[in-house]
């Protein structure tokens, strides 16, 4: 039996750390075995800050990854991991070294600068609030905004991949799907976005809804988990996209992540084929 190695990791940030905590999340998924204990330290811009990060680093030695931009914060940082003998490194600096020499021009070194309140994030608010107000088939009959719409049937993780599609700045409506009821298609006329058929593998889709109506205490449905009447739903679904053209994703063994990765990529050859 193998023994799960067991480290400390030092995540320091001179903003709110989500840049280094994804990439570190990134990297340690190519290393399942691993059991890992984070130290995350967020705003860092004093000196007093870093000593608490060099007792911390004294007392718990391991990887150090930080997105600091002061040249004299992330010196002083190092020089430390240095003489304690901690690996570490800087993980924005080859992408910001690659855009500067590209560039021609020198960084700002601004810590945050991506969540500065421009343009780009008030997008995002838009799209999340357009999430929000068109999600399980609300609103359809205002849907000239959208982006996307995704259809499928209950519990195909349409709900979260339109907020996180929403927070990449998309606007997103879903529609649930139900047995017996007919798609709203009329809804679609003279609208031009891309529809999404999200599908699951109905054994899957049965464990899920069984799991969710123990949670819920819900004893009065029971053809919601039903597995031959999820398989029928699975099928009906199916024919709906094929009538339609549209695009299928199978979400069964997909991430929130992954299933709107692919969706992104259809949009973008979507929005191509339409120029």
């Amino acid at each position: 039996m193998t023994v799960a190695l067991e480290i400390h990791i030092h995540l320091v940030s001179d903003s709110t750390g989500e840049t280094v905590h994804q990439i570190s999340r990134a990297c340690l998924a190519q290393f399942p075995d691993v059991k890992t204990t984070e130290h995350v330290w967020t705003l860092v811009r004093s000196q007093q800050h870093l000593e608490a990060i060099f007792v911390s680093l004294e007392r718990y030695p391991g990887i150090l990854l930080m997105s600091v931009l002061d040249a004299k914060l992330r010196s002083k940082i190092e020089d430390k991991c240095k003489t304690l003998r901690v690996p570490h490194v800087s993980v924005l600096d080859p992408v910001v070294s690659l855009f500067g020499n590209f560039l021609g021009q020198s960084s700002q070194n601004k810590p945050g600068g991506q969540r500065q309140l421009d343009s780009d994030y008030y997008q995002r608010i838009s799209a999340i609030d357009f999430a929000v107000n068109h999600d399980d088939g609300m609103n359809m009959g205002a849907l000239k905004d959208a982006d996307i719409l995704l259809v499928g049937v209950s519990r195909t993780s349409k709900t979260p991949t339109s907020m996180y599609l929403a927070h990449r700045g998309y606007k997103v409506a879903n529609y649930a799907l139900v047995p017996g009821v007919p798609f709203p298609i009329h809804h679609l006329d003279r609208l031009n976005i891309l529809v999404v058929g999200l599908t699951n593998d109905p054994k899957r889709l049965s464990l899920i809804r069984r799991t969710r109506q123990i949670a819920m205490s819900d004893n009065a449905n029971e053809g919601y988990s039903d597995l031959e009447m999820i398989t029928e739903e699975v099928r009906q679904a199916r024919r709906l996209f094929t009538q339609n053209q549209w695009p299928v994703i199978d979400v069964t063994r997909r991430s929130v992540e992954e299933t709107a990765a692919a969706i992104i990529q259809l949009h973008t050859n979507w929005n191509e084929g339409q120029q």
